[in-house]
């Protein structure tokens, strides 16, 4: 029997990642309070704000000298073995001091100083030569592949994409200051993996080293293993921008820097910004930065990094540079740049960037600007979602200067809508109507009736885009807008599914512990029944709860009281112990609960909790199976010995989280009309990492289908040669899995490629192979 280990559990702390997503899925308390013995990097902005804000350093100030700097000092030629001391930053007193140090290596664009403090023999300290050979060659030769030219480091790859870096020093190397940063860092929680001071450019301030150097941490950072030093370097090249992007606009807006420096990392190699944060907020002034919230500037990074991201596929890297010659800060600067290259501008870019956030396809083959190349891209989804067509005084908290929501209708015919606004000009609305094979994108006007008289025939949902793009206005918002809609109603069944239906076992709690999935609201909607995955043959109950929130503890009002049973006569039987999957696939002890006569209203987000209330297997337990984290987990734990609600990561699995096997279904629309029974199918084509890698003899490889057609699956050694064919046929839309097993062919160890490709789309991922 497959468990899964209490240990895996861990409370979520919102803390400000910056420069690298987090090893392990950290999870918030109710409480919010730092639980974890995790160790991860955080924004190093608040510090340096706080920082200058105390000892009186002005940026603006220090951009005026910039101008009138002009050195005559020489190049600093440093060896190996140079010793020199250094002023760095102190955050938690706020002061300066200084540390002594010695050069460890000089590459082709930089010296690398390591703090005495750090340095034992070369092997044995916090930092050793090994990884100060790693991080001179990142910065100077080579960069991981997918980055704009492997066979380049940072150093070119970021001047080729963003410009030269000042150079008050007279020396054309940059100074890597390895050191213990005095960040306040106790032995678990955030540290600062990293930063650039511009204070270093001064050729007056007291404190200053007169000199382009960069700060990196090396401890807790741990430089020695291949995850340190992948963060560094990471850390890195988002650092060197902020350096190149001084040189050009030294009091330089903080959504653009930040959001170049994001760009820097994809463009060197490294995966992009954590996206989960931006999912629940497409609603928000898109140049907004709440350095000083730490939960709230989590959003306001992700967001930058997407629209950077954007900017740079359909741009290319050009844009940064040419942005940056310009000198001429924020939406000002980027509308010369697109001026520049054709009829673009910064508002046209943007309802575009909208758009794609929500479709992230090639809509008619015809609008490229509507697609990310980079995956995975997970789609913005809906602000609200109504199943019944007519919604009498509809309204939302308002929007936002530069930002957009979505509201989706999905049930029902004949939809006429007519949306009102005091804002007029500022607010527009863009209509996506979507069909079994295409979509269509239509101008709605305020104030005028917007009919779809084939919606619920035709076109199976009508998205509306509402956004505002006019930035004359120096109110940021929100601008109210209202809208009326009518149509007819007709009853469907809708699932609501936030797993992916392979158990994989069950988790270990004890009696007086629960499980739960909350799920979010259905407007109109009830709930007509659930279906859960249970392990044995023993009934287990469970009841329906309003959900709000764990801070309540749940705590919400009792719907129903129920008793799921068993539907076989005996037990699945473990048909690969210890393996991945050890259940019969498709698994047989799914049980249905009907929960229609408890008339229970989805108008709410509502919770399925099943209380454990003695071991197993004397007591049954519901089964479970894992999935990417989102950042917007559904799985809820209760442990009794601490009176805690909490998410789940997966011990070896970074940035994926636990799913039990608890489904909802919701009834919604006229109970006279026609019953409609829907599966929501994936929304977007994606293919997952396999899983395990490294592997052997086999490995899972799971995709999923936003519509049928023809697929295949394919295996490629790295020199391109085809060594399997997984899948190769039409399949309809929705979520698979294909295993890939070695056991019967000759394969070597070393790393392999699988492809999958259905229509248009293509995406490739890298697995390794370990005899």
């Amino acid at each position: 029997m497959k468990t899964i280990n209490r240990s895996v559990i861990m409370i979520l702390v919102f803390a400000a990642v910056v420069f690298a997503q987090h090893k392990m899925f950290v999870q918030k308390a109710a409480e919010e309070k730092i639980l974890s013995d995790e160790s991860y990097p955080i924004d190093a902005r608040p510090f340096l704000e706080r920082f200058n804000k105390v000892n009186g350093i002005d940026e603006a100030e220090l951009a005026k000298e910039k101008v009138l700097n002009k050195t005559n000092k020489t190049a600093w030629n440093f060896v190996v073995g140079s010793q020199k001391t250094w002023w760095a930053s102190d955050f938690v007193s706020n002061g300066f001091y200084s540390t002594p140090s010695t050069c460890r290596a000089v590459g082709i664009n930089c010296y690398i100083f390591v703090e005495d403090s750090l340095w034992i023999d070369g092997v044995n300290g916090r930092v050793s030569q090994t990884a100060v050979d790693q991080v001179k060659n990142a910065f100077d030769s080579a960069t991981p592949i997918g980055s704009i030219n492997p066979s380049q480091g940072i150093y070119q790859n970021d001047v080729d994409t963003y410009g030269n870096p000042p150079n008050v020093d007279g020396d054309s190397k940059i100074i890597i200051f390895i050191l213990n940063i005095k960040d306040g860092y106790n032995g678990t929680g955030g540290y600062v993996a990293g930063y650039f001071h511009s204070v270093n450019e001064s050729l007056t301030f007291a404190n200053s080293n007169q000199a382009e150097i960069y700060y990196l941490d090396g401890n807790p950072l741990n430089l020695k293993s291949s995850g340190g030093v992948t963060t560094g370097m990471k850390t890195t090249a988002h650092e060197f921008q902020h350096m190149i992007h001084w040189n050009y606009i030294p009091n330089a807006e903080t959504f653009f820097n930040e959001g170049w420096s994001l760009a820097a990392e994809v463009i060197n190699g490294y995966s992009l910004y954590n996206q989960s944060y931006f999912l629940g907020e497409s609603n928000h002034y898109l140049l907004d930065w709440r350095s000083s919230n730490n939960t709230a500037v989590l959003k306001d990074y992700s967001r930058a990094a997407r629209f950077a991201l954007y900017l740079k596929e359909q741009f290319g890297t050009g844009i940064f540079k040419s942005y940056l010659n310009n000198s001429i800060n924020g939406a000002t600067g980027l509308n010369i740049y697109f001026a520049s290259v054709g009829n673009r501008t910064f508002s046209s870019v943007l309802v575009d960037w909208w758009l794609a956030n929500f479709l992230n396809e090639n809509v008619s083959n015809a609008h490229p600007e509507w697609i990310y190349t980079y995956t995975p891209m997970t789609k913005v989804t809906s602000n609200v979602t109504y199943s019944n067509p007519n919604v009498s005084n509809g309204s939302t908290n308002g929007l936002y200067k530069y930002s957009a929501e979505y509201i989706t209708f999905n049930s029902g015919k004949n939809l006429k809508i007519n949306f009102n606004t005091t804002a007029n000009g500022y607010i527009q609305i863009k209509a996506i109507k979507v069909s079994a094979n295409t979509k269509v994108i239509e101008n709605v006007t305020p104030g005028i009736d917007y009919s779809v008289p084939d919606f619920g025939t035709t076109y199976s949902s009508i998205t509306f885009m509402v956004y505002h793009n006019n930035g004359n206005d120096g109110f940021t918002g929100p601008f109210g807008y209202s809208f009326n809609s009518s149509g007819t109603a007709v009853q469907t069944v809708q699932e609501i599914a936030y797993d992916s239906t392979e158990p994989v076992g069950f988790i270990s709690l004890l009696a007086g512990d629960s499980v739960a999935v909350n799920f979010d609201a259905v407007q109109g909607g009830k709930l007509d029944s659930i279906r859960v995955a249970i392990r044995n043959l023993v009934p287990i109950n469970g009841r329906v709860l309003e959900y709000l929130g764990l801070a309540a503890r749940l705590g919400g009002k009792l719907y129903a009281n129920f008793t799921a049973t068993s539907n076989l006569s005996q037990a699945p039987q473990v048909i690969n112990p210890g393996g991945e999957y050890p259940y019969p696939q498709p698994y047989p002890n799914w049980t249905t609960v009907d929960l229609r006569a408890n008339n229970i209203s989805t108008d709410k987000n509502f919770v399925i909790e099943f209380p454990y209330e003695d071991p197993y297997p004397d007591k049954n337990r519901i089964l479970a199976t894992y999935h990417p984290s989102t950042g917007v987990e559904h799985t809820i734990l209760y442990r009794s010995s601490t009176s805690t609600w909490g998410y789940s990561g997966v011990s070896g699995k970074t940035d994926y989280s636990w799913a039990v096997l608890i489904r909802a279904y919701v009834s919604y629309g006229s109970p006279t009309g026609v019953k409609e029974n829907i599966e929501l199918l994936p929304s977007s084509f994606s293919l997952e990492q396999n899983y395990p890698n490294p592997f052997n003899p086999e490995t899972v490889i799971r995709y999923q289908l936003p519509e049928g057609g023809l697929v295949t699956l394919k295996v490629y050694d790295v020199l391109g040669r085809e060594v399997a064919i997984l899948i190769n046929e039409f399949q309809q839309a929705g979520a698979y899995n294909s295993t890939f097993s070695i056991s019967n062919s000759q394969l070597s160890s070393g790393v392999y490629f699988y492809r999958l490709t259905a229509g248009n789309k293509v995406e490739t991922k890298k697995m390794i192979l370990l005899k």
